[in-house]
């Protein structure tokens, strides 16, 4: 496909990706530090999980073989997260033990923040960390999945599956992993959001999209399989993405309701001032 198609891939592929880091991560240094982290842990629970895989490989080339590996992986991952949420709640109790030499919770965090005349945590910064872990996910999920074979499509042809010659192997490829990064990126703020609010039973939406979208996959196997994976999974990414971003256009509004009664307060207490001026 040579460079040009190596690059349309990149940019289908991560292109999403890049631009979640550019406008909403990078901005931050604490993010990105925080991200780089994450994507590190992520990296090493899916070498752990090939490494398991390695004795019963290679499977026969159906589905059936597949399901119950599947169903491990997403398992192992999902107990990632649940470390990567304990992590989150107790970083900041971790980080002040180190330097106070006392347990600390995120309350009394807070409230050094506010005795240091700082800003607390706010709740759109809580979903500023949760799509960090989120997109560190995702981005570790396309790296280990498409980007390490990706440069064999520099190469002057290209691949397809006898089983759905009407896409190119690369091309299901790059739309199957920004399915996937959406669905793992919207699934870790909807995780993080439900069990912040404590709602367990909302926490398991994340969980069960990425299961779902697991299996869906296999579905590849069948005849023209790939005309019903790509879209479903395109559109199960597109869904879970929306519903991450419904959960904190409230959060964004506050803030930004909170901020211009800020300014407002700001300006009235320096108009009198003005004024004698």
């Amino acid at each position: 496909m040579g460079a040009a198609g190596f690059f349309g891939l990149l940019l289908l592929g991560c292109g999403p990706l890049a631009t979640v880091f550019l406008f909403s991560i990078a901005p931050a240094s604490f993010l990105v530090l925080l991200t780089l982290g994450s994507a590190c842990f992520w990296l090493v629970t899916l070498f752990v999980i090939s490494s398991l895989f390695r004795a019963w490989a290679p499977l026969a080339p159906e589905a059936g073989p597949y399901v119950g590996l599947l169903l491990v992986a997403v398992l192992i991952q999902e107990l990632a997260r649940m470390g990567v949420w304990r992590f989150h709640r107790q970083a900041g109790v971790a980080v002040v033990t180190c330097v106070w030499g006392a347990p600390m919770s995120m309350r009394v965090l807070n409230r050094i923040a506010q005795e240091q005349h700082d800003a607390p945590l706010s709740v759109a910064d809580r979903f500023a960390l949760a799509l960090s872990y989120g997109f560190s996910h995702g981005a570790a999920h396309s790296a280990f999945f498409f980007l390490s074979w990706l440069p064999l499509s520099l190469d002057s042809g290209t691949v397809y599956n006898p089983r759905c010659p009407r896409l190119s192997y690369f091309t299901v490829g790059a739309l199957s992993t920004l399915g996937m990064a959406a669905v793992l990126t919207g699934g870790m703020v909807l995780f993080f959001d439900a069990l912040d609010r404590r709602r367990p039973r909302a926490a398991l939406l994340a969980p069960a999209t990425h299961a779902a979208a697991a299996l869906l996959t296999l579905v590849n196997f069948t005849q023209g399989g790939c005309l019903v994976t790509v879209p479903l999974l395109l559109a199960g990414g597109a869904g879970v993405a929306a519903a991450a971003g419904r959960v904190c256009a409230p959060a964004a509004a506050v803030e930004a309701a909170a901020g211009e009664a800020l300014v407002q307060q700001e300006g009235q207490r320096a108009a009198p001032v003005l004024a004698a001026v």
